[in-house]
């Protein structure tokens, strides 16, 4: 009896030292201002994005409203009625008009800069004096979504797109992640759907759509263990919030380290086994996708997007970088899409070529902002403007030339 009369006060001693130290933790750490609250609910109101997507993951949420405050530009940030970083739009194609849907990723989203300095719209303007479309309205339809890869852009072209009956379809081709994102054992986001061969056919894979969306089944890099407690636990305790930072933070210099390879292998011949499905897989999606847009008697290309150190100003500094990659053709995969056009008989517009020209003449980066890295990262204005011009020219060259043949 005295044994147990011993162990219980004992006990109730180390526990109640331990609610003294999480209180006096608590306190000190309000005193101190220190504060990271967890990400919200994946069903907030206050999300631009909705994980509850069946096809694609996640996707803008219609009508959000918020503050881009990430790499860029800070401004508001409008979604418009149909879940899209675009301006309004209908449905119904207008009468005489000209429609172009792109689908895209991060880089043709462009939250980084003001929606009116976007490829998409600077196309837009451009294309208004294209002699072929004379007397018609033009307008440029941006289905792109951050973080998306070809599957996603396949399946926002199958439930999305082609609804609203554009006459063209781009698609953005981003290499630095497209093709990973397209073949699970390279990405570690796996809140998508995979398209996976089965007796010479690609067939889709939605088994995204039993994952928790803030679960470590789902990126392993981007959660915390602490994500699987109630949200308002971790929001109202200031020590589970620096916990919980902590572990991100270790989480993140461990992805850094772990796809340290994975972030340049895009520039050379598949390395290994996996790099050559995952590079088949893609050519495959946008076959596929090509070959859907086309059977409906719509036009489609592709527009090879830059990665900063295929244009960063300085050719010494992006020698040496090839150098210390053993990177032999930083143009590798611009040409390998262009070849897949060559043979299914699609066109391909590669930009990181006229802009590295242009970043060479001016010694302007078109890639990077002041709070983020120097040249690095997504466009920024004028890689923007430059790529709108670039697209628009090209679009405006294939219409005229159609329209020449068409004549004879």
């Amino acid at each position: 009896m005295k044994y147990l009369k011993s162990l219980l006060v004992n006990t109730s001693l180390i526990f109640g030292s331990l609610i003294l130290a999480v209180i006096f933790g608590e306190i000190a750490l309000r005193v101190a201002g220190i504060k990271y609250p967890p990400p919200l609910p994946p069903d907030s109101e206050a999300l631009a994005y909705t994980v509850k997507d069946p096809y694609r993951g996640w996707s803008p949420r219609p009508n959000a409203k918020t503050v881009w405050t990430g790499e860029g530009e800070t401004s508001e940030l409008k979604m418009n009625a149909f879940g899209m970083r675009d301006y309004e739009r209908t449905l119904e194609k207008p009468a005489n008009s000209y429609r172009v849907a792109i689908l895209g990723d991060s880089f043709m989203e462009a939250l980084q800069v003001p929606l009116e300095k976007t490829a998409a719209s600077i196309m837009q303007s451009q294309l208004k004096s294209c002699s072929a479309l004379k007397g018609k309205t033009v307008e440029v339809l941006n289905f792109s979504v951050q973080g998306y890869g070809t599957a996603q852009q396949l399946m926002t072209w199958r439930h999305h797109a082609q609804k609203f009956s554009p006459d063209l379809v781009i698609l953005g081709f981003y290499p630095g992640n497209d093709i990973r994102n397209n073949y699970r054992p390279l990405e570690h986001d796996h809140l998508r759907p995979y398209f996976v061969e089965k007796n010479g056919q690609l067939v889709e894979d939605l088994s995204f759509r039993n994952l928790n969306p803030n679960s470590l089944e789902r990126d392993y890099y981007m959660f915390s263990k602490l994500d699987q407690l109630p949200y308002e636990l971790v929001a109202n305790s200031r020590i589970l919030q620096l916990v919980r930072q902590a572990e991100i933070e270790s989480k993140r210099r461990q992805l850094e380290k772990d796809y340290k390879q994975t972030d340049i292998n895009f520039y050379k011949e598949p390395p290994d086994e996996n790099w050559k499905q995952a590079w088949k897989i893609t050519e495959q999606l946008v076959t596929l996708l090509k070959n859907e847009v086309t059977t409906k008697g719509k036009d489609f290309m592709v527009v090879m997007v830059s990665d900063s150190f295929q244009v960063q100003p300085d050719p010494k500094k992006r020698q040496k970088f090839m150098q210390a990659h053993q990177i032999q053709d930083i143009f590798y995969p611009d040409q390998r899409i262009y070849d897949l056009g060559q043979r299914e008989g699609f066109s391909v517009l590669r930009l990181a070529e006229p802009l590295q020209k242009e970043a060479e003449k001016t010694g302007v980066c078109l890639h990077g902002f002041k709070n983020a890295e120097a040249c690095g990262g997504h466009w920024n204005r004028e890689g923007n403007r430059l790529a709108g011009e670039l697209i628009a020219n090209q679009v405006c060259q294939q219409l005229m030339s159609q329209s020449s043949k068409s004549q004879k």
